[in-house]
């Protein structure tokens, strides 16, 4: 995820980066006001934040300000034993509901779940041909009817199709834009009502679609969605195109709700979990000079660092656990690919290595020459 995440992030990079190309240890607080604001943070919020730290702030002050906004009220819901787990999708055209349930889609059959999509939309004949387009794709089961039909019947009808057939998930499509705001909450209300009785307590979550480079402007439209049928949480589309991901610092303040998912690019992959610690860390990276930890010399010319891994360091990394079977996660976690288990990544200075471990057990170790640009 870390570097899925640090690319999608490129843009807000560069904008702070352009604010202020030198890290540093330490930046007062004018400095960081205005770097906050190149982001796109909020006008309120980047005060609110800066009133809480001192004259000169160092990397640990601004990161506890920070992953506190990421402290919600609302618990995240999460597929369990409910089957089928049915899922509301609601946004604005445009923002890129289709193509997210498609990624979602993909990723739920990636884990070998049974799928089946509910083109609720009926609002626009094109977002049914679209959805019908990525199920043919995806080769997962869709219930759809003619443009101008109730909504509220399909999301029934899919509902109870999943549930005839076994389908793990359920994924259901919505209009983004009706004639009126009155109408949507309406619709929508509707649709909630009649999920519940095609299968008690679903949907069991509701989720906004939001697009990334509309920056701050997506708050109002979060606030809208929410007041209609209380949302769960938020998926935030096409990070990687804009320079304001800032703003998911006072999307997330505003509304206390929690981020699911993070869309980074255009593939099926690029659709990541999102992790507040991730993205705030990738943000501070751009602001202040990293911490080392110096290695006990040994005449080591390699020029790795192993408890600090370069960009290209770190994609090497990659390579060789590609290689050899794993993915990688996040900076700190890989998946085995054949059993899906989880390890940690831990650096091991005192042998010069990184180590894939399960628990205290060394399950793959990589010499820092194997890491090295040239390894």
């Amino acid at each position: 995820m870390f570097g899925f995440l640090k690319k999608g992030l490129k843009k807000t990079i560069e904008a702070i980066q352009s604010a202020e190309p030198v890290k540093r240890e330490k930046i007062s607080r004018d400095e960081l006001e205005d770097l906050l604001l190149e982001a796109d943070v909020s006008y309120d919020l980047v005060e609110k934040i800066v009133e809480s730290l001192p004259e000169k702030v160092n990397r640990t002050q601004l990161y506890n300000t920070l992953i506190s906004l990421f402290i919600y009220k609302v618990e995240r819901v999460e597929p369990s034993g409910q089957k089928p787990f049915v899922e509301l999708i609601v946004g604005v055209n445009g923002a890129g509901k289709t193509t997210t349930i498609a990624k979602l889609a993909q990723k739920y059959k990636s884990e070998g779940k049974k799928v089946l999509l509910g083109a609720a939309d009926t609002f626009r004949a094109a977002a049914i041909e679209q959805l019908k387009t990525w199920a043919e794709k995806l080769d997962v089961p869709i219930v759809y009817t003619k443009q101008g039909h109730d909504p509220s019947a399909v999301a029934y009808d899919a509902i109870s199709s999943a549930k005839a057939k076994g389908i793990d998930h359920v994924i259901i499509d919505t209009a983004g834009r009706l004639h009126t705001q009155v109408n949507l909450a309406e619709e929508l209300k509707k649709i909630v009502r009649v999920c519940n009785k095609a299968l008690e307590g679903a949907p069991h979550r509701k989720i906004l679609i939001l697009d990334g480079t509309q920056g701050n402007s997506a708050i109002n439209q979060a606030r809208a969605f929410n007041e209609m049928i209380d949302i769960d949480g938020i998926i935030i589309t096409k990070l990687d195109g804009t320079a304001k991901g800032g703003a998911l610092f006072s999307i997330v303040e505003e509304l206390k709700l929690p981020i699911y998912f993070v869309g980074v690019g255009e593939r099926a992959e690029d659709l990541i979990p999102f992790d507040p610690k991730e993205f705030v860390d990738t943000i501070l990276d751009a602001i202040f000079v990293e911490e080392k930890q110096k290695v006990p010399s040994s005449g080591k010319t390699h020029g790795v660092d192993v408890q600090n891994l370069n960009e290209d360091q770190f994609e090497k990394l990659g390579e060789l656990l590609e290689k050899d079977g794993f993915e990688l996660l996040s900076k700190h976690f890989v998946k085995s690919k054949e059993s899906g288990k989880s390890y940690k990544i831990v650096p091991n200075p005192s042998l010069d290595s990184v180590e894939i471990r399960d628990g205290e057990s060394v399950v793959k170790a990589y010499r820092a020459e194997e890491l090295a640009a040239n390894g």
